[in-house]
């Protein structure tokens, strides 16, 4: 009995004296029931009974990874929930100022992350109110980039920065997103996480402007199987616009004024939109194309973000387009916005 003691007093000791443990505190006034820990894939990895608005977690955190702390198991609906970056230390959960989202702080990375989400919400906040003008929400929405970047130059050396990196790559070009990755420390540099963006820049890379374009086919809404090549190679087309798009995204919906007013000046005489959805409902699709007199050529394979052209061409958000040279089959231009695709293809077409 004493050596049984004597081995349980010495575990304990040592899962105290690990670096690596950590503790997570949480205090939410109302709450009641079991709070969640669930990892990337909703999986749950700990659980802890709340009483009187106040639950704990404790464990080790041989690498500092992403969990999900939350009072819903994945089958039923909760109501509160923290993205916690579990690392050593002490972490505290609390209510915060956006709601149904709680804190995390209390650590390195944790309180980076919540000061990157104060500031954020409060630019969302100014950008919101009456009084704002639309001088100002110009400002604020560059703003967004500029506070992303300087906390991800403050967060080189851990995975944070690597998830901020991501939400700036869209904006990057392959030049400045390999120049960003050069930053981060070799621990990272190390990570699956940067070497998954590292492929994703050379995919990237392949339809750069001035790269050919990659064929690739899908069903109409018919079911006829139509090819980017058929379209960029049929007699008369001078430059065709690939064009992703789905039905429930609001931006694309706000750029087929644009997309339409082009397609009525300029498609007799040589330009063609090849629109790409990345819809999932058929009917909504359809009705999409018949309500907004979208009358160009349209094809989709129905998966939503895992549509086989958008992985193809990289497209991480939508609207997204290229536009292509029929002549010499290249990219020319891409993200093409507004009335900056009408005084495009008005310039190439007066030459």
């Amino acid at each position: 009995m004493k050596k049984l003691l004597y081995v349980a007093t010495a575990a304990l000791m040592t899962a105290c004296g690990n670096p690596n443990s950590y503790t997570i505190k949480g205090n939410v006034e109302g709450l009641e029931g079991t709070m969640y820990m669930m990892d990337a894939s909703h999986n749950i990895i700990d659980s802890a009974k709340v009483e009187k608005g106040a639950f704990k977690f404790k464990g080790v955190a041989e690498k500092v990874s992403v969990v999900t702390v939350s009072d819903t198991n994945g089958n039923t609906r909760g109501s509160v929930g923290a993205i916690v970056y579990l690392e050593p230390g002490q972490i505290a959960i609390t209510k915060g100022g956006n709601a149904p989202m709680l804190s995390a702080t209390g650590t390195k990375i944790n309180d980076s992350q919540e000061a990157y989400n104060v500031a954020r919400k409060n630019l969302f906040d100014e950008y919101r109110k009456a009084e704002t003008t639309d001088e100002r929400r110009e400002e604020i929405l560059n703003s967004f980039g500029e506070l992303t970047q300087q906390y991800l130059d403050q967060n080189l050396d851990n995975i944070f920065g690597v998830n901020l990196f991501t939400l700036r790559m869209q904006e990057l070009s392959n030049k400045e997103a390999k120049e960003q990755v050069a930053k981060f420390s070799e621990e990272m540099q190390a990570t699956e996480a940067i070497q998954e963006i590292k492929k994703m820049i050379e995919a990237r890379e392949k339809t750069e402007i001035g790269q050919p374009y990659i064929n690739f086919e899908q069903p109409d809404a018919d079911g006829k199987m139509i090819s980017l090549q058929s379209v960029i190679e049929k007699k008369g087309n001078k430059y065709v616009l690939l064009d992703f798009w789905a039905s429930w995204c609001g931006p694309c919906m706000g750029e087929v004024p644009y997309l339409v007013d082009t397609y009525k000046a300029y498609h007799k005489k040589g330009f063609e939109i090849f629109g790409v959805s990345l819809d999932k409902d058929k009917a909504k699709w359809e009705s999409a194309i018949k309500d907004k007199k979208m009358k160009w050529i349209h094809v989709s394979d129905l998966n939503q973000w895992s549509n086989a052209a958008a992985q193809t061409y990289m497209v991480q958000s939508i609207p997204s387009n290229f536009l292509i040279d029929c002549q010499t089959g290249k990219i020319i231009a891409s993200q093409l916005r507004g009335e900056q695709l009408g005084e495009k293809i008005k310039e190439l077409l007066s030459k």
